[in-house]
């Protein structure tokens, strides 16, 4: 039962890594780090602009990873900020016309893989997978709570 537990657990490690892989080469084709990827394919899904913070909060990187993307996104000329009104120096992170293009060029070709890919399950299955898979992550965090709770003692 135990060894049957670690084969799985290693099991999906080993699948986390697999799926990091394939969107981590995708944005070393398109000429993006693996954050700037991530960062124009928020931007490219949502209709509102988002800051760096909301970033950080959306993806779960540390502040300086995005920062850096953030950094290198403007000098390829791919974003630019824009500051919000009545804010303390927030901005906000745009797509420029090269970014856009680029996104539209790239981020939809991902969109249809997923979407390919994610289709091949029945309605049922992709409930199923979601749900079992937030599940998982809600009782990951769970349980990292009591490890740092009990580090912490």
């Amino acid at each position: 039962m135990k060894e049957h537990l670690q084969h799985q657990l290693q099991t999906l490690t080993r699948l986390y890594k697999q799926s990091d892989h394939v969107y981590r080469n995708l944005a070393s084709r398109f000429g993006l780090s693996d954050t700037e990827f991530w960062i124009l394919y928020t931007i490219f899904h949502t209709d509102e602009p988002l800051t760096q913070k909301e970033l950080c909060s959306h993806w779960h990187y540390p502040v300086q990873t995005i920062h850096s993307a953030v950094g290198n996104l403007l000098k390829k000329g791919l974003i630019r900020l824009e500051v919000i009104p009545r804010t303390k120096n927030q901005k906000r992170i745009l797509l420029t016309e090269e970014g856009k293009a680029l996104s539209s060029n790239t981020i939809s070709k991902v969109d249809e893989m997923e979407r390919n890919a994610f289709l091949k399950f029945s309605e049922e299955e992709r409930e199923t997978y979601l749900s079992l898979f937030k599940r998982y992550l809600e009782n990951l965090a769970g349980e990292e709570k009591r490890v740092l709770n009990w580090m912490a003692e």
